[in-house]
């Protein structure tokens, strides 16, 4: 099956929000309250995978901040997946492109769960987003103040 990539991150022109008056970290923290998502780098000459507390969340990983275990984390991939991504990683390198892709993760209960990663190269380097699809379901929620 032939790979299609394309740089996702770049094209996109910046939009404007000082009229709104929300930090990037405001957006992130919203964001992430909404998807289960955290960020990745690949060293490329090295292998080595570092990641953010909540992609080992998505993976069932204990977190650690250096190097993620390779072995470990790949096992967690649908087996028919991991040809795939490791491909595409490649590709990447190579190419010095952006990729993304949805691919199947162990979900702890017998089965999978669909996640989704959006890479782009940068600097020797691979840098990511990996979140989980969740059920577009109505709720509301709202935050516990302490009070």
């Amino acid at each position: 099956m032939p790979l299609r990539f394309e740089q996702p991150a770049n094209g996109k022109e910046k939009q404007t929000r000082d009229h709104i008056g929300i930090s990037d970290l405001e957006i992130v923290q919203m964001v992430a309250a909404y998807r289960n998502f955290g960020f990745w780098r690949i060293e490329v000459e090295s292998g080595h995978f570092f990641a953010s507390e909540d992609v080992f969340a998505i993976f069932r990983m204990a977190f650690t901040s250096g190097p993620a275990n390779l072995v470990e984390l790949l096992s967690r991939i649908h087996p028919e997946d991991r040809v795939l991504i490791t491909e595409t990683f490649e590709q990447a390198s190579l190419h010095k492109t952006g990729f993304h892709f949805s691919y199947r993760v162990d979900n702890g209960l017998g089965g999978y769960k669909t996640v989704r990663s959006v890479g782009k190269f940068r600097n020797n380097e691979i840098v990511g987003i990996t979140y989980e699809f969740v059920e577009q379901l109505r709720v509301v929620g709202f935050e516990d103040n302490g009070a």
